[in-house]
């Protein structure tokens, strides 16, 4: 059953959907983060605009909704490739505006009382063999600082911890809260949000939303892992990734795991995972590694994969010990869009008004704040930083069956990686040579 924590906390009015032609200074397609944040910074530098945000479903039933809760500095490419490619000067703009988003959004939430949980601990990436510490080891820099054994235990209390690094850019918050605060905001500032309200056409100043034609001299599609195959050529593919929660962990056992101060955080490991305890007293942990289904076709089993949970319990029991008696509650997936080359996206043509942003391979919920940020001050025709989303070239991903073949083939080999690096002790060569090919 895909049932998760966070939409289960939460309720949601029923909106409107479209019924009659309209027309709007600017049309939204897609109630998720990059479509809600865009009204909100339009709005903050022209009031005066009429705004609509037409959402098929609800508000915050894709990704939006459904991820890990974690407001990060994390972007989808290494720093490395970034300098490569951008400079040193937009690396540094990048890092600076990131992790600015992060205090902004707790900024906003708190001075509009919204009750997101947003916490900003920190994150940890710990390692619980040798291999995973070399690796990490070497990813020290002005942002994060290296935890022995003791200090990493000090913070976060994990079976066979080896040590870890620890950034303070991070927040844990309850994503789902998150957009339906959010919502109500921009309705109270006079946004227009239309759910159950399908865009079936995207034209030159104007979409056919159920039907009927829409007038908008601007249309921004923030669709990311939903949008339809017909608007993005092979440019991105879904690929899943799966959560779990706990009951309500006792006091007694938040006291052994510690982490009073709701770090994220992460095993080491070449196969992702994230992880936060919630501001109930839960522990939420996801990872990927479900099957991308061919054609990049959508599939709700795939959200439910029963294998997939369960190794997340096992995960999470490997971690705490103390929660082989704990009953895990929530079981949950979703979609995220994966671009070729792993880029974040705006692209916007002044002359069609038609807009499109996106990209963020599970790094979105500071990432889509900034990018729709930037977005706006781009219509109001403000200069910005070089930013390296910005006017991006995105790659078309390879034909059918070679994509399949190629992105399940990459899934399986960091699961071989994990396992060569237990055995050896040592970073592992599959994923040495796996990484440049999928050109992270």
């Amino acid at each position: 059953m895909n049932r998760s924590l966070w939409r289960n906390q939460g309720s949601i009015t029923a909106r409107d959907c479209v019924k009659a032609a309209n027309s709007f200074d600017v049309a939204i397609i897609g109630g998720g983060f990059s479509g809600l944040w865009s009204a909100y910074h339009l709005k903050q530098l022209q009031p005066s605009l009429k705004i609509a945000i037409f959402e098929q479903k609800y508000v915050g039933y894709g990704a939006s909704g459904r991820n890990g809760g974690w407001a990060s500095a994390e972007y989808p490419t290494s720093n490395s490739r970034l300098i490569k490619e951008h400079g040193v000067q937009t690396y540094k703009n990048l890092r600076k505006s990131l992790i600015e988003s992060i205090d902004e959004i707790g900024q906003i939430a708190k001075s509009n009382a919204w009750q997101i949980e947003y916490a900003k601990g920190g994150a940890l990436v710990f390692a619980t063999n040798k291999a995973q510490l070399t690796r990490i080891s070497s990813e020290i820099d002005d942002e994060h600082k290296f935890l022995t054994k003791d200090q990493a235990s000090e913070l976060l209390n994990v079976a066979n911890i080896k040590g870890g690094i620890y950034t303070p850019h991070c927040a844990a918050l309850n994503p789902f809260n998150l957009t339906q605060s959010l919502a109500k905001y921009l309705e109270s500032i006079g946004v227009k949000i239309f759910e159950e309200s399908k865009v079936e056409e995207i034209s030159d100043k104007s979409l056919l939303v159920n039907g009927h034609r829409i007038g908008c001299q601007i249309s921004i599609r923030a669709t990311e892992a939903f949008t339809a195959r017909k608007w993005i050529a092979n440019q991105q593919i879904p690929i899943y990734s799966l959560m779990i929660a706990t009951e309500r962990l006792s006091s007694e056992i938040l006291t052994q795991i510690r982490n009073s101060q709701r770090a994220t955080f992460q095993e080491a490991c070449n196969l992702i995972t994230y992880a936060q305890i919630t501001g109930d007293n839960r522990l939420a942990i996801g990872g990927r590694g479900s099957r991308y289904k061919l054609f990049s076709h959508l599939s709700e089993r795939s959200e439910t994969d029963v294998r997939m949970h369960s190794a997340l319990e096992k995960r999470a029991v490997k971690w705490f010990p103390q929660l082989q008696s704990v009953n895990f509650e929530y079981r949950w997936g979703g979609p995220i869009a994966l671009t070729r080359r792993w880029q974040s996206y705006i692209n916007y043509n002044p002359i069609t008004g038609q807009a499109a942003i996106g990209g963020y391979v599970g790094d979105g919920v500071t990432l889509s704040y900034l990018v729709a940020k930037t977005l706006a001050q781009i219509i109001d025709g403000q200069k910005t930083p070089d930013l390296p989303f910005v006017n991006q070239r995105i790659g078309r991903w390879e034909p059918e069956p070679i994509r399949y073949l190629a992105v399940n083939a990459g899934f399986k080999a960091t699961v071989v990686a994990d396992f060569e690096e237990r055995i050896t002790g040592r970073p592992s060569l599959i994923a040495a040579v796996v990484d440049p090919l999928i050109n992270r």
